[in-house]
């Protein structure tokens, strides 16, 4: 008998992404085991280095600018959080009749937006 070619389709397509994750798989394991860490010491001068520049940037009249920003941020951290709002009136229900005295259900006429 005949096979159906949906199904026939949809097989290829699951081999073809079986094949896809495998192929994923192989590449990210062999990248792993090739990578290389550095030492602390080797990460270390890299970050003093980075600092040394950081400072002379900091230190080449830029200041003001981050004294500002610094304020700013400061600012920020300090805001209260905002007031929370009490209703007037109650909560309407969706299946209430709306308050606007039209006779409809509140979902049908002003809670449909």
């Amino acid at each position: 008998a005949e096979q159906d070619p949906k199904i026939a389709y949809k097989k290829e397509a699951s081999e073809m992404f079986n094949e896809m994750l495998n192929g994923i798989e192989d590449k990210v394991t062999s990248i792993i085991f090739r990578a290389r860490l550095s030492g602390d010491e080797q990460m270390r001068a890299r970050m003093n280095a980075q600092r040394a520049r950081h400072d002379e940037a900091t230190n080449a009249g830029f200041s003001g600018a981050s004294r500002d920003r610094d304020a700013a941020m400061k600012a920020q951290n300090q805001e209260s959080k905002p007031e929370q709002i009490v209703r007037e009136q109650p909560k309407v229900g969706r299946n209430a009749p709306c308050p606007c005295g039209s006779g409809k259900k509140y979902k049908q006429c002003c809670g449909k937006s």
